[in-house]
């Protein structure tokens, strides 16, 4: 479930380095291709990945590991 940490790791930090880079953002520009990239800064980027990454570790290991834990329970007692 780490996808969606993965993709804005990718979303978010490609414009800052064309922000921060003069000679990428003339050449997307020379391609044709509009960037806006006057909305993204460091903070913006660490307050979107880190509630991502959390909310990915909870659903993964919480709530994945809290439905193994119920079917094993569940399991085990038909057993007995």
């Amino acid at each position: 479930g780490f996808e969606h940490s993965i993709a804005n790791m990718y979303f978010l930090i490609f414009p800052l380095l064309i922000k921060d880079d003069p000679s990428l953002l003339l050449a997307i520009k020379t391609a044709g291709i509009t960037v806006n990239t006057s909305n993204i800064d460091y903070m913006g980027v660490l307050h979107n990945i880190i509630p991502v990454t959390l909310g990915n570790i909870v659903g993964g290991c919480v709530f994945v590991g809290l439905v193994y834990w119920l079917a094993f329970l569940r399991n085990n007692r038909k057993e007995n």
